[in-house]
């Protein structure tokens, strides 16, 4: 990290009569000693940062108000804070006087925070810790930087908080990167202690979703309990049900979950101690809305009447959006099979809450025509290689279909010896600057079990 570390010397009315007084209370030789109070910190005050307060960069350096402090206190102060990594750059200046010392900072925010998330701290609300760590650690307001001791400083409060609360089970923490290497959060989590889902409720869930809700938490039962699987759940599993009923902006507040202590016949004596939860997923369904109308727009090159038939929806019954994005699959796969490879279809919805209707504008981009490039085989011998090649239909300068894909590969694997256990990967690549499609099949080849 980058930490840029300065003092200033300010020296006020009263300073300037005794011009050879250091930081350290040292007096020149027939000079009266400055006294005790005139190094105690009467103000402390930051300038630059746009996170923190002058509260918090107080605590954070050790030398909150009312402190004695001298300058190698500042230096050490200063040094504090830029390893923490909140801070790209760091200055001070001070002034002395018969009524203290004031200290101010000036500072430059470290240019990337992210969030600190918390994955299994289910003794604890989200409050709690965001509370009980921003005491011990005075710069964490919910975010970290990406370097610096701030991270372990976190870590530290939180095992401090398990010991305190007899809970086992020791803190771990993980950089989380996105797929393109940033850095997307830490992740804190407790090793060494099982916490299973004993029971999941569903406030806020109509008596016609609740019994589908409850089947598909039944499969969560005694798993091993993570914020990262419930939020899982939420997405491919409890939002559906609503999805696919006419409640389009249904929504699930984070999920809660409650340390209870299991019946003594649930409990099993041959596993290690374990920590069960139950689980409260607020659910807000929203409008229910029935289907009014939809329009094509953009469609040149195939009719409307032939995108019709892909779409299952019926005017006046609930609008089913885990239907319409399947229905728009089948049409996008239509207009690959055409050669449209880079065709898409924009979703407009018109929702009219007062009658409960939605109506859907489907604006279709067509986008260019692509034909087939090249064909690569790998992992074939030339004998292989020239008995699959010939098997494929589709020549150099042909229209692509996208689905020719799928209808070749079956044929493709009755041409291979069947005394080996056979894998393929396909890519298959657009390149947009000549409109073609290219496709590499790589095979692998293992021992028949």
């Amino acid at each position: 990290m980058n930490k840029f570390v300065r003092q200033v010397f300010v020296f006020s009315c009263f300073f300037l009569i005794f011009a050879g007084f250091g930081a350290s209370g040292q007096t020149p030789t027939g000079t009266k000693p400055m006294p005790l109070s005139a190094y105690k910190l009467i103000s402390v005050t930051v300038s630059g940062s746009k996170r923190f307060t002058s509260e918090e960069v107080a605590l954070a350096s050790g030398l909150p108000v009312g402190t004695v402090a001298h300058e190698e206190d500042f230096k050490k102060a200063a040094r504090q804070l830029g390893e923490s990594g909140a801070f790209s750059e760091i200055n001070f200046k001070y002034s002395y006087s018969a009524a203290g010392t004031k200290l101010e900072f000036q500072v430059s925010d470290a240019e990337k925070f992210v969030p600190a998330r918390f994955t299994d701290y289910v003794w604890f609300s989200d409050e709690e810790l965001q509370a009980a760590i921003h005491e011990r650690v005075p710069l964490f307001n919910g975010d970290l930087p990406g370097s610096g001791r701030l991270p372990d400083q976190v870590s530290d409060v939180l095992q401090a908080m398990l010991v305190e609360r007899r809970i086992p089970g020791h803190v771990e923490y993980q950089r989380r990167e996105a797929k393109n290497g940033r850095l997307e959060s830490f992740d804190y989590n407790v090793a060494g202690v099982s916490i299973r889902i004993h029971h999941a409720e569903f406030p806020g869930a109509g008596s016609g979703e609740l019994p589908l809700l409850q089947a598909a938490a039944e499969r969560m039962i005694d798993r091993e309990y993570s914020r990262d699987y419930m939020m899982n759940f939420v997405e491919h599993a409890l939002l559906p049900v609503f999805y696919e009923r006419g409640y389009l902006k249904a929504t699930c507040a984070t999920p809660q979950p409650k340390v209870v202590k299991p019946s003594a016949e649930e409990l099993d004596l041959n596993q290690r101690p374990r920590t069960y939860v139950d689980v409260t997923f607020p659910v807000t369904p929203g409008v229910q809305y029935k289907l009014r109308q939809w329009e094509w727009s953009g469609n040149k090159e195939i009719p409307t009447s032939a995108l019709e038939p892909l779409i299952h929806a019926k005017v006046g019954e609930a609008a089913n959006k885990l239907q319409l994005h399947d229905d728009l699959v089948s049409v996008e796969q239509l207009y690959g099979s055409r050669g449209y490879v880079a065709a898409a279809i924009k979703v407009d919805a018109d929702f009219d809450d007062a009658a409960a209707t939605v109506a859907y504008r489907l604006e279709i981009t067509e986008g260019p025509i692509f034909h087939m490039g090249e064909l690569q085989f790998r992992g074939l011998d030339n004998t292989l290689e020239a008995r699959l090649r010939a098997a494929w239909k589709l020549r150099p300068g042909d229209v692509y279909d996208t689905s020719y894909l799928q209808q070749y590969l079956p044929v493709a694997r009755k041409l291979l010896p069947a005394a080996l256990d056979w894998e393929v990967t396909s890519r298959v690549t657009p390149i947009t600057t000549d409109k073609t499609v290219d496709v590499e099949l790589d095979y692998t080849a293992k021992a028949a079990r």
